[in-house]
């Protein structure tokens, strides 16, 4: 028998078969070779410009983790191969258009012995979607500590996110339902479609499905794609809002602000990852969760913090 874990008890999932769980991992996998062979076909096309092709997702708009994605591919062509990702600082500014290309603009703004810093900007038909800022770091020594890793149920006990909203449907999936993402994600806590309210704290494993290379570059760029996933669902879990409504704007908007992301240590995005998120506060429609990434090792590998908008349509904003 298949279930959530919710604190509570276990929300049940009788109707999950192996043909299912078979099914939506080779649809995963099928969406992350696409995604793997899309980061490699990002086009220099001179002055620090790279030029990308219409979108792939599963959304009606472009997915912010594939532009933050994709701008970091752009931004690591022009630094030294041996520096690898610090941090990034990215506001969503326009909903990105999945049917036109994107054009990425970087802006070398230092270089030193220790780092390089570099800005982004992502265009489309002229105005930028999305800026960050990336930190890449030489490999250095220096002080070292961590927190230590929360408990939490192995992710093999958990029911694949994807399995249980099609079973929860009955393959009648709702708009924008994120079926199929690339990587696998597990809810270890309440999932968001559950009415219940939280307590803004929440945990999830991900990972994708097939082994990577071992390309750094490769598993931080993925990682970044992953880390923008589920960061609404603390903020969203401890207000009375129907996640399918959200999701398909239907009386509600949502939509992120800002992303920022630490690489603390190189870390896999083929071996599961812990994701511990918490919202602390919200305010005037805008809802801030951090989150915490620690490997099965107990390494406290990346830490994220994002802003999530939310709003009854008809406000203004």
């Amino acid at each position: 028998m298949d279930g959530f874990g919710t604190g509570e008890g276990w929300f049940v999932l009788a109707a999950i078969t192996d043909a299912m769980r078979d099914r939506a991992r080779n649809h995963r996998i099928g969406m992350l070779r696409r995604l793997v062979h899309r980061l490699g076909r990002i086009e220099p096309i001179g002055d620090d410009r790279f030029a990308m092709e219409a979108a792939i997702g599963a959304f009606d708009r472009v997915y912010g983790g594939q532009s933050l994605a994709e701008a970091f591919m752009a931004a690591a062509a022009t630094v030294a191969s041996m520096r690898r990702l610090n941090s990034a600082h990215c506001y969503f500014l326009r909903l990105g258009d999945p049917a036109q290309p994107v054009t990425y603009v970087v802006d070398r703004l230092r270089d030193t012995r220790s780092f390089s810093v570099r800005h982004v900007r992502a265009e489309q038909d002229g105005q930028a979607i999305i800026t960050v800022t990336f930190a890449f770091a030489a490999p250095t020594e220096g002080i070292a500590h961590q927190t230590a890793m929360p408990d939490a149920p192995p992710p093999e006990d958990i029911v694949p996110r994807d399995v249980a909203l099609i079973a929860r449907h009955d393959g009648a999936l709702p708009k924008n339902a994120g079926v199929p993402w690339p990587i696998d994600i597990r809810h270890v806590d309440q999932p968001p479609w559950e009415p219940r309210i939280g307590d803004g704290r929440h945990r999830v494993w991900m990972r994708v499905d097939e082994d990577l290379p071992d390309d750094p570059l490769l598993h931080a760029c993925l990682f970044l794609y992953a880390s923008d996933l589920c960061m609404a669902d603390a903020v969203t879990n401890q207000h009375p809002i129907v996640w399918e409504d959200l999701i398909a704007s239907r009386g509600l908007f949502g939509a992120s602000l800002d992303h920022g992301f630490w690489l603390h240590v190189p870390a896999r995005i083929d071996r599961w990852l812990l994701h511990v998120q918490e919202s602390t506060v919200a305010a005037d429609g805008r809802g801030y969760a951090t989150g915490r990434f620690f490997d099965r090792a107990g390494t406290l590998v990346a830490s994220v913090a994002q802003e999530i908008f939310i709003k009854e349509m008809g406000e203004s904003g």
